[in-house]
Parts: structure tokens; C-alpha cells; sequence
């Protein structure tokens, strides 16, 4: 490998993708075709550069390979020296020198000095004449070698991503959390403020917030659960045969006073539009698309929710007039923690979670959903398509629930305040309550009283609330009643139950909860 010189490219003329590039440096002879060819017989891109600059230029543009002649390195290594630490921290290129047959050349040894002790480089030396061969294995191992550090570059940036959404995200839900708070705090501050002389119209407004505000707290709670449970794959559906048009009419009852102040036109078949799916969670899919437009709709805008038949599948469409979906919110908007700071902005409450919940319980029960707009403010379209039952198919007609009759009830739960609140929850309802503040105290009160039902908090400082349940059933036997499981943490989180609880509610529980508790109970 020695003679005149083979033509190569300078910086201007560099491809501007080198991650699998290998660039030559060989400027004497045939050194550089000869290199380029059995590379490139490998299956191996080569590059050839016509000087040091185009080889500096070359790695600072993240080619991760360089073979150089001896010859041919600068005697000033300060250039390259400063291309390489100017590399990203994940980067260390290899640099293959081909050293002359005799050894090194002594004018050049400050330079391999220095290129063999640099962190940031990984130096190969190799004696002329070498082999095509081994010239090829060693490349394929440097080139092996940079795909590790380009997965390394790739995770790392996969990594910054998502500590920018965790953090962006931190943050709107330490704002949404705030607000519910903080108007919970000012009523408990008037509360105290007034004392005995609380009026009757202060203390209803003021009970009023605290629940509308902690129901907003439980939905953001039950969000991040929900998705957390969607994404992992824990969550169970109760499929049946319903009929849509149910689901629509709940939606409409439960937004009938937020809606007063828009023009909220339903349209619904006149048969019924079977599919089978989760009553609970079809229509969290409605409410979730619904409230989406009451958020985006300003008063006196108009929402249309529509049902309707074609092709073999229901349609639940909702349409609103409001500010609009910008074009990169509608390639976004499915995703989880989401926010379109465009339009969509506003101040509007929310995590970005409703619309990502919409799309997977949609994709769990075979349908799609689509989203449609024609810009910023020229209003949304959300389509929901479910495939219809077939038509022997008739669904399930509940039966209107009883009320429930008095109770005796047993709450086993650790924090008093809690624990009491909730006991004056229940006897506010006309049920017979009763706290146990331990596991093991639960269990006795279980026996001695023998309640209708026991809620029992899974996370009792003494003994588990699995272990209190199996103690109760063991000592009651047949006459075990109906056992709740009281946590903070999702069902699907739960080990080793066994059977062992009626029912698993997440905290708080209301009294639209309780009820539904009661209407089951007969199956325990």
C-alpha cells in the first residue's frame, strides 16, 4: 500500500448520514480503492476523505469508524482532539491505524501517544501489510462495537423524553391537584372561622364544593389507575349484551346540568343497537368524549351526540363547535398525558388521560375511534365504531334496585379520622356502623357482632386485611358476611386473595358506591 494519491472527499461533499459509514484515510497509492473494495465486497459502506479535515469533519458528524494511515495523521493533534470532545457524552469513535511496516514512524508517536491514552477514543493499531481479511473482521467489530453506543445515544434520548413528560407532567398535576385542594381548604377554613354561628346556606354551599371538589380528586385518581392498569394489561372486562342507547341516555342524565349552558342535541335510533361490551366501561368511554367537548365548547356553542347503525357497527359520534383541534393535535391526541398547548390550552382542567383511556377500552372491545377537525377553532369530531351483536342477541334489562334496608356494618380501618368519617357516612344512611382501629380487634368485633357486612382496609398495621378476612371466615364460617376490601391501590395490584372479598373499592368510597354495594350483597 504505498505511491501517489487516490482522490477523496473533502467536508463539503461528506454524506450527511455516517452512523454506518466506515471513512478511509489512506492518501498514498491504490491504499484507498484497494480498502474501499474489500469493504465494500463485505457489504461494509466506506467513505473515502481526502485529507484530515474531512476526516475530522467526518466523526464530528458521527461516523463512528475511521481507518487512517500512519502517514496521513496530522502531526498538530489538537484538532481532532477538539472534535472529540466535542462529541456527545455516549460517543467514542474507533480509529484503525495502519501503522508502516517497520513499526511507527518516530515524528508520529506523540500523536499515538496521545490517541491511545484519549477516553474518548478507542485506538486499534494494525502493521502493513494487513490482510483484507482481518482488515474487514476488524472493522465489523468496530462497527459492532459504534451500534451499541448508537443504541446507548437512542435510549438516552428515548430516556430525556420521557423525563421531560414526567416532569411536564408533575407539574399539571400538582396544578390540578391544587385547585380541588385549595377549595376545599377555604370551605374548612370558613367552617371554622364560623362555628356555631354557620348558616344553613353557607354550610350547604360549603358541603356542596367539598364533594364536588373530592369527586374531581377521586375521577383524577381513578384516570392514572385506569391507564396505569389499561397499559400493563390488568384490566378485566364484564362483557354482556347492552344496549348503547342506555349508555347515551346515562351520559345525557349525568351531564344534564353541566350542559344547560350549551346547546346539547341527542340523536338516538328508535330500535335498539346491541353490542357486546362493559356497561362501566362503554359508558366512562361517552362520558370521557362528552366531557371532552363541555371542556372545548364555550357557552352557547353546540354538542351533538349521536348513535347510529351502518355496515355492520354502532357509531357513537360526538361533535362539537368549540376552538378546534390543531393538525399536530390530531396525530397526538390519543396518547396519554397530551396536552395541545394550542388552541386546546385555554386553562382547561385535565391530565391528558380521558382521550388515551377512550382509544384503549375502544381497542379492548374491537371497535376504533378517530378523532376529526377542520383547525383551530372550527370545532371536533370523535367517531367511536363498535362491532354489532348479532341480531338473536337481546340485552339484559336490570331490574330497578330496591332500597336498601338498615344494616349492621363493620369498618376495620387503621386512621381513626377516616375510619370514624366513614362510620358517619353510613349511619347518615340509616345503617348501624361500627370501627375497629386494628385487624386483630376486626376480627372479634366480627364475631361478637356479626355484621351484614365487614369493609376491611387491606393495609392495617398489625395484620394484613387478607389475614383478617381469613380469620373472620374461618370463625363465622356460612354465616361470614359479605367482606369489602378497602385500598388505595388498584384490584389488579392485589396478591393472594383467594376469594376472599366481596368486592374491592377503591378510596373514598360515596354513597352512589355503597349502594351499589348493597344491591349485590345477596350474592355474597
Amino acid at each position: 500500500m504505498s505511491g501517489g494519491s487516490a482522490p477523496g472527499l473533502d467536508e463539503g461533499t461528506l454524506p450527511q448520514t455516517l452512523d454506518n459509514a466506515v471513512l478511509l484515510l489512506l492518501p498514498f497509492g491504490r491504499d484507498a480503492k484497494l480498502a474501499a473494495d474489500a469493504l465494500g465486497a463485505a457489504g461494509l459502506e466506506a467513505v473515502v476523505c481526502s485529507g484530515a479535515g474531512a476526516l475530522a469533519a467526518g466523526l464530528a458528524r458521527g461516523a463512528g469508524v475511521a481507518v487512517v494511515a500512519e502517514e496521513a495523521l496530522p502531526p498538530d493533534w489538537s484538532g481532532l482532539d477538539a472534535v472529540l470532545k466535542g462529541l456527545p457524552s455516549w460517543s467514542s469513535p474507533s480509529l484503525l491505524v495502519l501503522l508502516c511496516r517497520d513499526g511507527p514512524l518516530p515524528r508520529s508517536l506523540p500523536v499515538l501517544r496521545a490517541m491511545e491514552a484519549h477516553p474518548r477514543m478507542q485506538a486499534t493499531f494494525l502493521r502493513r501489510p494487513v490482510p483484507a481479511l482481518s482488515l474487514v473482521s476488524t472493522v465489523r467489530a468496530a462497527l459492532h462495537a459504534r451500534l451499541r453506543q448508537y443504541q446507548l445515544r437512542d435510549l438516552l434520548s428515548r430516556l430525556e423524553r420521557d423525563v421531560k413528560r414526567r416532569d411536564d407532567f408533575l407539574a399539571m398535576l400538582g396544578h390540578e391537584l391544587r385547585n380541588p385542594v385549595s377549595s376545599i381548604a377555604y370551605m374548612a377554613e370558613m367552617f371554622q372561622t364560623a362555628g356555631a354561628d354557620l348558616s344553613p346556606e353557607v354550610a350547604t354551599r360549603g358541603a356542596a364544593v367539598i364533594i364536588r371538589q373530592v369527586r374531581h380528586l377521586a375521577r383524577l385518581l381513578d384516570e392514572l389507575l385506569d391507564v396505569a392498569r389499561i397499559q400493563s394489561g390488568k384490566i378485566a372486562l364484564r362483557k354482556e349484551p347492552l344496549d348503547l342507547r342506555s349508555v347515551v341516555e346515562q351520559t345525557m342524565e349525568t351531564f344534564r346540568e353541566a350542559a344547560k349552558k350549551r346547546r346539547f342535541e341527542r340523536v338516538v335510533p328508535d330500535v335498539p343497537v346491541v353490542v357486546i361490551g362493559d356497561r362501566v366501561r362503554l359508558t366512562q368511554v361517552v362520558n370521557n368524549l362528552v366531557d371532552n367537548a363541555l371542556k372545548y365548547t364555550r357557552e352557547g356553542g353546540c354538542i351533538r351526540l349521536e348513535l347510529a347503525v351502518g355496515d355492520g357497527v354502532a357509531r357513537v359520534s360526538v361533535e362539537d363547535d368549540g376552538i378546534g383541534i390543531s393538525e399536530k393535535g390530531l396525530r397526538e391526541i390519543f396518547k396519554p398525558f397530551y396536552q395541545d398547548f394550542g388552541a386546546r390550552s385555554g386553562g382547561v382542567q385535565g391530565l391528558g388521560l380521558g382521550l388515551a383511556m377512550v382509544d384503549s377500552l375502544v381497542r379492548l372491545h374491537g371497535g376504533t375511534v378517530t378523532a376529526r377537525s377542520d383547525g383551530e377553532g372550527r370545532g371536533a369530531r370523535f367517531d367511536v365504531t363498535l362491532p354489532l351483536a348479532q341480531p338473536s342477541v337481546r340485552p339484559e334489562v336490570a331490574a330497578p334496585p330496591a332500597a336498601a334496608a338498615r344494616q349492621r356494618l363493620l369498618i376495620v380501618e387503621d386512621n381513626a379520622e377516616v375510619a370514624d368519617l366513614f362510620a358517619l357516612l353510613l349511619k347518615s344512611l340509616g345503617h348501624e356502623a361500627h370501627v375497629a382501629y386494628a385487624g386483630q380487634h376486626g376480627v372479634s368485633l366480627a364475631a361478637t357482632l356479626e355484621p351484614d357486612m365487614v369493609f376491611i382496609d387491606i393495609g392495617l398495621p398489625d395484620i394484613s386485611g387478607h389475614e383478617v378476612a381469613r380469620r373472620i371466615r374461618a370463625l363465622l364460617g356460612d354465616r361470614a358476611p359479605p367482606l369489602v376490601a378497602l385500598s388505595g391501590y388498584p384490584p389488579s395490584e392485589r396478591t393472594g386473595d383467594g376469594g376472599l372479598f366481596r368486592d374491592y373499592v377503591l378510596k373514598p368510597i360515596d354513597r352512589e358506591r355503597i349502594a351499589r354495594l348493597f344491591e349485590t350483597a345477596g350474592g355474597a
